[in-house]
């Protein structure tokens, strides 16, 4: 029974979003059994994609005790496996997907211990042999499974991060009204496998209700906007890409800081040979000829590799350039500016 509820776990998650897919391997296996129960991972299963009250939930589970039923939620909640949202004095409630979601909130309070070291090692072990997986001449098919509705597996998924430049998460930052910040997990991931960054790790962000749950839950701690731009200002000055996800296929509006040498989705974005199309690429570097004096300062500020020096000229490459203007920064004479891509308009929305 635990075998076969474990595995109908892949296409629960997929269902919610595929950015970081579960596939079926002895490492998905280890990984799950560690986060859940088997209760858990049947209440999971059976949890409709949709907010849903305690009678639908209620509808796919074994037991009809809904007291029983919403004491384990709330220990779903607090290990950060389910979102709990509450509507006109109604709790409702969502599965969450692993990314963003159940893999940020078993990370961002920054505890170092025995049990979130082996959760590092369990999502390191997983994510290798997810993307040997995937990338294998005979990937298996994504599954996904919901009750109560069908989901075609042709169906569109917005995986993508988007990229957000500073000036314009300034403005997002400054209208969102509850904001909440935790620890990189990306970063805290390294730190506990023995790997630890020099950037800055207290600046993954959460925005608007789900960064209530966030906090209330003890995953984060609430910031002023005042305070989470002084956080991002950090971030930029230390080189790091702003990435936002909060498309309609997600659950968890995550503001995340990013660098290449522990994050495994900004890695792979820079290893792809056109950056610009893995991810929301919503602006487009320029380079102003008459002010630019190639003095290379921005070069090495570039994750994607997308600056370099041709004929003693700055040349930038529109397919490798994501817009992020984290070279900007450095610009001694402003030669920099960040132009939008007509063809990517993606609204942000805390």
């Amino acid at each position: 029974m635990a075998d076969q509820v474990y595995g109908q776990l892949a296409g629960a998650i997929n269902a919610r979003s595929t950015a970081f897919p579960a596939v079926k391997c002895d490492e998905f296996f280890a990984l799950v059994e560690f986060l859940f129960t088997p209760e858990e991972a049947a209440i999971f299963v059976a949890m409709p994609l949709e907010l849903s009250g305690i009678e639908e939930i209620a509808v796919n589970v074994p037991t009809r005790d809904l007291e029983k039923l919403e004491g384990q939620l709330e220990i779903m909640a607090d290990k950060g496996l389910i979102h709990i949202r509450e509507r006109s004095g109604l709790k409702l409630y969502e599965a969450l997907p692993f990314v963003p979601g159940i893999t940020e909130f078993q990370l961002m309070r920054g505890i170092v211990d025995e049990k979130h070291k082996r959760f590092a090692i369990l999502l390191r072990d997983y994510s290798k042999a997810m993307i040997r997986t995937m990338l294998s001449a005979d990937a298996p098919p994504m599954e996904f499974s919901a009750p109560g509705r069908k989901v075609p597996v042709d169906r569109q998924v917005d995986s993508k991060s988007t990229i957000v430049p500073f000036h314009e998460l300034k403005e997002l930052l400054q209208k969102t009204e509850y904001i909440s910040v935790g620890t990189c997990i990306c970063r805290h991931q390294g730190a506990l496998l023995g790997k630890p960054s020099s950037k800055p790790v207290n600046n993954c962000m959460v925005l608007g209700e789900s960064a209530r749950f966030a906090a209330e839950r003890g995953f984060t701690i609430r910031l002023t906007p005042e305070e989470a731009i002084r956080r991002v200002e950090e971030a930029e000055e230390a080189g790091l890409i702003h990435t936002f996800a909060n498309s309609p296929d997600r659950f968890t509006n995550l503001l995340c800081n990013c660098y290449k040498d522990l994050c495994l989705i900004t890695r792979m974005t820079s290893k792809s040979p056109a950056p610009s199309t893995a991810v929301n690429a919503r602006y487009l570097v320029m380079v102003n000829e008459d002010s630019c004096t190639g003095c290379e300062a921005c070069i090495p500020r570039c994750q994607m590799d997308a600056l370099k020096i041709v004929d003693g000229k700055l040349n930038r490459d529109e397919i490798r350039c994501i817009g992020c203007g984290i070279c900007m920064w450095v610009c001694p004479t402003d030669a920099l500016a960040l132009e939008p891509r007509p063809a990517s308009k993606i609204p942000l929305r805390g």
